[in-house]
Order: C-alpha cells, then structure tokens, then sequence
C-alpha cells in the first residue's frame, strides 16, 4: 500500500487521468533535466502537460479513474503527456519538440477519448493541424462562396458602368 504522500501522488493522477481526454506515454529514457525542462514547457504552451511517476501509481491511477486500459502502456521509464484541451496540438508539441531537439522520446502509445491509440496513431494525430488552424481554414472555405457571388453579381453592374462611360466619353469627344 502507498504511503500518504503515495496515495496523494495517486489521487492527482488518477484526476489528471479522468479529466483528460489525450493520454500519451512516452518513453524518456536518455533526457537530461534541462532538455526535459524545456519539453515541459513546450508542453505546458500547448495547454497539457507532461507528468513523471512511479509506474506502480500510475496503474493504480489508471483503474481508480476507470481507464484501466492505460496501463498496457505502463513499463520502464513512462512520462504522460494529459490534456482536456486540443489533443492534436498537445500531441504535437510532444513529437515536434522531441524531433526538433533530437531527443530521445519514444512514443508508446496512448488514449483518446475512449479509444487506445498506438505509437503511429499518435504520431499521426501529431500531424493534424491545430484546432483554430482547422477552424480558420473551414471559416476560409464558407466565406469562398460568398465573395464568389458578391463577383459574379457585381459583374454586370460594372460592365453596365463601362459601357455608360465609354457612350459619355464618346459623346465628349463628338462634341
């Protein structure tokens, strides 16, 4: 049984767990303090975060939250990356900081929103573009339509407004 300040340990992550709809694990193995401070805190820009405990309370978490699922991804050095945010963002500010900085973080795999992800269906979500960049690019796609027809109305307008002018102009020089 985990000691008081183990079983408080276990509590937060068992709510970090519930309350996120991303979990990844990723294997750190070979991050020097500095590095996995700086990871931290692209991870934290991102609105997640990314979380370090003994794999014996993160299993219990995992079944005291009710996802007893994340613990087939639980062996050897495991961090969590945790977000109730946008999970793509969050899963990319992991796997790009990591590339960027050659570091050694390897994904295991992860859940998302009921669904257990592996290590290339993490990496994939990854490369889906951020929630307000899919949002800015639908909002591009519906105002299309209407500068096409606010156009293709003010065509014959501005052709009717060419030929008055070319009749005036043609009529100043006759006169």
């Amino acid at each position: 049984m985990p000691t008081e300040r183990g079983q408080k340990t276990v509590r937060e992550m068992s709510e970090l767990f519930a309350s996120s709809s991303l979990i990844v694990a990723a294997e750190y193995r070979g991050i020097d303090v500095s590095d996995m401070g700086e990871l931290r805190k692209t991870i934290k820009r991102s609105d997640a975060q990314f979380k370090i405990v003994k794999n014996t309370f993160a299993r219990i978490a995992a079944d005291d939250c009710g996802k007893p699922e994340i613990k087939t991804f639980i062996d050897g050095p495991i961090g969590f990356l945790t977000t109730n945010s946008d999970s793509a963002l969050a899963a990319k500010a992991l796997v790009k900081h990591a590339e960027d900085n050659s570091l050694p973080v390897r994904v295991i795999g992860g859940w998302f929103e009921g669904n257990i992800l592996n290590s290339d269906q993490v990496n994939k979500l990854a490369k889906i573009p951020a929630k307000d960049e899919l949002l800015s690019k639908m909002i591009g796609s519906l105002n299309s339509p209407i500068v096409s027809l606010v156009t293709v109305m003010g065509g014959p307008i501005r052709a009717l407004s060419s030929v008055l002018k070319n009749h005036i102009e043609k009529q100043q020089t006759q006169s």
